[in-house]
Formats: C-alpha cells, structure tokens, sequence
C-alpha cells in the first residue's frame, strides 16, 4: 500500500451520514513469469473493526485520477489504483485483505488504524 486518507467527500459525491471515505492507493508489481489478472472486486476485501464493508463506488468517484485496481499485468509491469471504502466516522481498524487469483489461498493483509 502507497498511501491512505480520509476523504469527507465533494462535489455531490459524500458518504452516508456519520460515515467517511477511507481511500487506499495500491501498486502492484508483477514479479511472476505470467500475466495476472487483478480485480478490485474479486481480489479485495475488507473489514472495519471486524465487520465486513464493501467497496465505495461513490468514494471512488473521488479519486478517478488515479484509476481502479482492475486490469490484466504483464510479468515486469505494475498497477497502481486505488480502492475506497466508506465507514463509520469512529472508525478502529480497516483491515484490507489482498487475494490474487495467481496464489490461490495465499493473501496479503493490509491494517489501517485510525490515529484520530
């Protein structure tokens, strides 16, 4: 993971009352000998202080500079995107759960406190 911010929201495009954007940017690297399929949908999940929550599409929309976590990667090449998920004001803990389809039952988490 590169970054990771809280966003309020703008231009028409805010979370659900008490709830915020929490924006992850990510850049995968393909060291394999193959291409890899990544999916923001079926290759992430995640959960905020232990219970599940979705990706934000409307969050995303904040952030479509920087593009999605969705594409085919070439061996030697990268993918950068970013994956928004909206979640309690209060929020603990976002934990982010990487799974590409290329390992299997392999995973990467990712833990995001929050310092405030």
């Amino acid at each position: 993971m590169l970054t990771a911010e809280e966003n309020a929201g703008a231009n028409y495009m805010y979370p659900n009352e008490g709830n915020i954007f929490v924006a992850s940017e990510f850049e995968i690297v393909n060291n394999s000998d193959a291409d890899i399929a990544i999916s923001s949908m079926l290759c992430f999940t995640a959960y905020c202080d232990d219970y599940a929550v979705d990706q934000s599409y409307t969050g995303a929309t904040l952030y479509s500079d920087k593009g999605t976590l969705d594409g085919t990667v070439a061996p030697g090449k990268r993918l950068n995107g970013v994956i928004v998920y909206e979640v309690p004001q209060d929020w603990a803990k976002l934990e982010i759960v990487f799974t590409p389809s290329a390992w299997g039952d392999r995973s990467l988490t990712f833990e995001l406190t929050n310092a405030g």
